[in-house]
């Protein structure tokens, strides 16, 4: 009956629905969430034969109790269509790719195809079936397609790499992996884990595929280049909860940097020192949330390094430590560059009509936007909030960080604005609490 009536809102949605976001299921009887219903999966069409296909995190059920554990939604089909609008998802929707979004309901990293009991039920465990269904329904578009990028985060990250042989089989493919790589540290720590761990719960539908071994089909290096798969954007920072297990930490940034010169491309940061917290913990999924998406910690921000790479534009490559002495020099060059007093405006902006909020002085040292407070006006609020400014410029005279504003006249509504944008051009700030009013800076000498 449940899944007569989910069929039922299906059908009546695609019939009824205006939206160029569409929910389509999945075709294959087995391709099923763990409850049992059949997968869905949402596609945006754009004029172009450019796809980007995107497997989202969501932790795993290693065991029965955590299987237990998880919500009811982690275990059913999406039934409304994705929306492309978060962080790195917008930026490739901008660029007019065909947009694919594969929800998680599998609870096994994407690549199961087996069954557990939990509790005296049989649970289906198919993720490899629900991502092959959706590749399969697409695949005489990709084969003509002029470029196909698949993007995972967490989860997300390792189901690509358990995909990489039917992904690698595709022409003009790219892959970008946020939050788990396997460089040769990690992959020594977990060789020794898998020896002395059973994770049959998790892998047994894919360790004939993985040689009997789950590690051979994580995001790596070996895998990818075993599957003819060579642009590759990874993010790796060290502080990652699933990087900590390795305990020498000068040997993991060798080796992740290693991987990083190699694609010339990627992003690998102290985010555990900078205190960055994504997702979860320190450092762990930075492309999807907007802060850690936008924010400039070194050199440029994973954004602009993102936008490089999509965009082949050189210049890709994040790394903030075990730096050569020539790198850290150039690098401060192009800082050192902006140094100097400015001034700025502060306006609000509501329905394309602005309102100047705020004026005055500021300087720039070392990358480091300070500003003048005596020398500054705030017209609504104390302009002490100034004070609250984590404003940064890197090497390109891109700005962003973080004011604390209260934009209104005559309330109390304080708020944290998050800005970004080029100097000498419109700074734009937005607050995830406000959505109809939004603030941009002007910085000019």
């Amino acid at each position: 009956m449940i899944k007569f009536f989910i069929t039922l809102f299906f059908l009546i949605f695609t019939i009824s629905s205006s939206f160029s976001n569409e929910l389509k299921l999945t075709k294959n009887p087995d391709a099923v969430c763990n409850n049992g219903e059949q997968a869905t999966f949402t596609i945006k069409k754009a004029k172009s034969k450019k796809w980007a296909i995107i497997l989202p995190g969501g932790g795993v059920a290693r065991n029965a109790d955590e299987y237990i554990s998880r919500s009811d939604g982690m275990k059913s089909p999406e039934l409304k269509p994705h929306y492309f609008g978060q962080a790195i998802e917008k930026d490739v929707e901008d660029k007019n790719y065909n947009m694919v979004f594969i929800p998680y309901c599998s609870s096994d990293l994407y690549q199961g195809n087996h069954f557990n009991i939990v509790d005296g039920k049989e649970i289906p465990f198919k993720g490899r079936v629900i991502v092959n269904d959706v590749i399969d329904q697409l695949d005489e578009q990709l084969k003509k397609a002029d470029e196909i990028m698949f993007l995972g985060y967490s989860a997300g990250a390792i189901g690509i790499g358990f995909h990489a042989e039917r992904i690698g089989q595709y022409n003009n493919v790219r892959v970008l992996v946020d939050s788990f790589w396997f460089d040769e540290e990690t992959t020594k720590f977990y060789e020794n884990f898998e020896k002395n761990n059973d994770r049959s719960f998790i892998y047994k539908g894919s360790m004939e595929a993985c040689n009997d071994s789950w590690v051979s089909c994580f995001p790596s290096r070996k895998n990818f280049e075993k599957n003819n798969i060579k642009d590759v954007f990874f993010i790796w920072n060290i502080g990652d909860r699933y990087a900590d297990p390795i305990k020498d930490k000068l040997a993991l940034k060798k080796a992740i940097k290693k991987d990083l010169e190699f694609y010339n491309s990627g992003f690998s940061i102290e985010a555990d020192k900078r205190k960055i917290s994504g997702f979860e913990d320190w450092g762990h999924v930075l492309a999807w949330d907007n802060k850690t998406y936008t924010k400039n910690y070194f050199d440029m921000s994973l954004q602009e390094a993102v936008n490089n790479w999509i965009d082949k534009k050189g210049n890709a490559l994040v790394v903030d430590y075990l730096l050569s002495d020539e790198k850290k020099a150039e690098i401060n060059k192009k800082l050192k560059k902006f140094d100097g007093k400015y001034k700025f405006k502060l306006y609000r902006l509501e329905n394309d009509k602005k309102m100047k909020i705020g004026n005055g002085k500021i300087k720039i040292n070392n990358g480091e936007l300070l500003f003048n407070i005596k020398k500054s006006k705030l017209k609504t609020g104390p302009k002490d909030f100034y004070e609250t400014a984590n404003l940064k410029i890197n090497s390109n005279g891109q700005i962003n960080g973080t004011i604390k504003l209260d934009i209104l006249m005559g309330k109390d509504r304080s708020e944290i604005y998050n800005f970004n944008g080029k100097i000498n051009e419109k700074i734009f700030g937005i607050s995830p609490e406000e959505t109809y009013l939004k603030t941009y800076l002007e910085i000019k000498k």
